[in-house]
């Protein structure tokens, strides 16, 4: 009470920026082979005496080396090839007779010969290797990072509570400055500092250059001197001597930022690009599977290195620009119906791309706004 006998006024709560971080989760979007247990068929025997067990394996090791992924003896019975190595027209007799396998042995390989089911390809998961045995005994060479991507540990508490951030950000910058349309943040990871923030135009889809993705790696490239897009907005200028730019950032998403007592602690700016070697021959040589690495040693190149947030799950174009701007990381808040990531295709699990970035979805039991 006041010297006057009246009750305090009761101080509304400030919103926090993390105050809907219970209500926003992160899940790593893992290729097929880390979800499913992949089957083939394969012709086995079962030999006689232990006494066969050295030249049959023997043998089988220098003439039909696959299947390493296995142990290739269980309880006698000795896994010989997949019933598909096997020509429609040819017994496995036949098949065996062109490896020119010796008389003992290719008899004790048609002793008692039956189809089993054992797995296609080795673990990439404790949990797939528990049901894989049940199949056939597999070989499994345990990955911490992997196992820790699937069960959600590998972030640390701090950077959780940071990627939450940047999830309500996208929704509040969506909401406030681009009229509910998709909007797209790119952060250095290394001192968390947004270093550019594009968001769809009214005419994205008319035009796909305008994608929010698309924005955003051409904002990204300002900060580097470059740049390829033309844009009417307005973007901030840099001071003399800074040790960062700011030239990625248009002025719209800025000021809104640094006006919102909510966002006053958010960092800005990207490293200043290195002038010593031409940045596109040094990356080129660099080992691409070390993003991170390779943004510490070389300096800016596009995305290297880079986290990107997005509100919409990129399509199969605007997933590929990422691929060859060599982000780091994707999080993306919302499915899309042409998404690249998981919803039509998972772009980051094909093999034979020559960059392959890690992508999470944000979950989210719809309070965030």
């Amino acid at each position: 009470m006041d010297a006057c006998g009246s009750p305090p006024p009761v101080k509304r709560n400030r919103q926090s920026p993390t105050d809907n971080e219970d209500s926003v989760g992160i899940r790593a979007v893992l290729s097929d082979e880390y979800n499913e247990i992949a089957l083939i068929k394969v012709h086995s025997c079962q030999l006689e005496t232990k006494q066969q067990l050295q030249s049959v394996i023997q043998e089988l090791s220098q003439k039909l080396p696959r299947l390493q992924h296995l142990k290739r003896v269980h309880d006698r019975n000795v896994l010989i090839c997949p019933t598909s190595d096997i020509g429609d027209a040819e017994t496995l007799e036949e098949h065996l007779q062109r490896y020119a396998f010796s008389t003992n042995v290719l008899r004790a390989l048609c002793h008692q010969v039956k189809v089993v089911e054992v797995p296609a390809r080795m673990p990439k998961l404790r949990v797939q290797y528990e049901q894989m045995i049940q199949h056939w005994p597999c070989k499994f060479h345990p990955n911490h990072y992997s196992e820790s991507l699937r069960n959600g540990s590998n972030f640390s508490i701090s950077q959780r509570i940071f990627h939450k951030r940047m999830a309500q950000l996208l929704a509040r910058l969506s909401r406030d400055v681009n009229k509910d349309r998709p909007v797209g943040i790119c952060v250095d990871p290394r001192q968390s500092s947004i270093v550019s923030i594009a968001g769809t135009s009214e005419s994205y889809s008319a035009h796909g250059h305008e994608h929010c993705s698309m924005l955003l790696v051409d904002f990204v490239a300002r900060s580097q001197q470059g740049g390829a897009l033309k844009s009417d907005l307005s973007f901030v200028e840099d001071g003399e001597k800074a040790e960062t730019t700011l030239r990625g950032l248009p002025k719209a998403y800025y000021d809104y930022l640094k006006k919102n007592e909510a966002y006053q602690d958010l960092k800005f700016g990207a490293e200043v690009s290195r002038k010593c070697q031409p940045q596109q021959q040094v990356l080129l040589n660099a080992d691409h599977s070390q993003g991170a690495d390779n943004l510490t040693k070389y300096g800016p190149y596009l995305c290297t290195g880079y986290d990107v947030y997005l509100l919409q799950e990129p399509c199969l174009m605007c997933s590929m620009a990422f691929v060859h701007s060599r982000a780091k990381r994707i999080f993306f808040l919302r499915p899309s119906d042409n998404g690249a990531l998981v919803t039509r295709f998972q772009l980051h699990a094909v093999k034979e791309l020559n960059h392959h970035y890690e992508v999470f979805q944000f979950t989210t039991d719809g309070s965030l706004t």
